[in-house]
């Protein structure tokens, strides 16, 4: 069983790795799929577009500095070309980013090597146990996006893109269904089957062939935020749309 002082550590990693909170939660889309393998990551190394040159920051440093209205009006690609830029929030904060390390984690994540990702802002996971554990949101170019724990490196919430549910292949029983999420959760959390004990499960499912397998610590929600969970949204056909996982922060 993994001690607590071990799941403290955790906690001060996550929050340690989105570096500064700048701006309000992005809602989440309307469903679309994506396919997430579950077997171990490889190692990778990040591609890199090129581009003119961007604002520089105002310091002895050379990261180029924008703001969110500036990053939504660029193309993945050319925020992608910069291994480390700085993000300029509304309330006047300052935060340099990683990206490089940011991207690489969402490409092992998904176990693929070549899927173009960019950081868009720095935000807060209402999701999270605190309802405002700051992190990095990252989009990839389905338009999925990547709430990223960037020091832990760990993806800690996907969300899917808009538009309908991919579907057209054959459905897979509920039992292979949340083996495949299972799976997934024990590849990004090894100590998931030694907490599951303390968890509770559910599964149910929507029309359009979305199924959601979650497993929560009872008790533990917040007024601000939600107890400490993992959740795996599949299609009927095996398809991952999203995942959320802050069993990391169990006390």
């Amino acid at each position: 069983m993994t001690t607590p002082r071990r799941w403290a550590v955790w906690a001060g990693l996550l929050a340690t790795s989105a570096l500064a909170a700048c701006g309000p939660q992005r809602a989440n889309p309307a469903a679309s799929a994506t396919r997430v393998s579950t077997q171990p990551p490889a190692a990778t190394q990040p591609a890199v577009a090129t581009h003119p040159a961007a604002i520089p920051l105002a310091s002895s440093t050379a990261a180029p500095c924008f703001t969110r209205s500036q990053l939504a009006s660029m193309s993945l690609a050319e925020i992608a070309s910069y291994p480390t830029l700085c993000f300029d929030s509304e309330s006047g904060v300052t935060t340099e980013v990683p990206q490089s390390e940011a991207i690489e984690t969402v490409r092992m994540f998904l176990q693929d090597p070549g899927r173009l990702v960019g950081f868009r802002e720095m935000t807060t996971m209402g999701n999270s146990p605190s309802g405002i554990l700051p992190v990095a949101r990252l989009e990839d170019e389905k338009g999925f996006s990547y709430l990223v724990a960037v020091v832990a490196k760990k993806v800690l919430e996907m969300d899917p893109a808009p538009g309908p549910l991919e579907t057209g292949e054959a459905p897979l029983p509920p039992d292979q269904l949340q083996a495949v999420a299972e799976d997934l959760i024990r590849r990004e959390l090894p100590a998931f089957d030694d907490l599951r004990d303390q968890l509770t499960f559910q599964a149910g499912n929507k029309t359009g062939g979305a199924n959601f397998f979650r497993w929560e610590q009872p008790g533990a929600a917040t007024a601000s935020g939600m107890p400490p969970l993992a959740q795996v949204g599949i299609t009927d056909s095996g398809h991952i749309f999203s995942y959320l996982n802050t069993l990391y922060l169990l006390p």
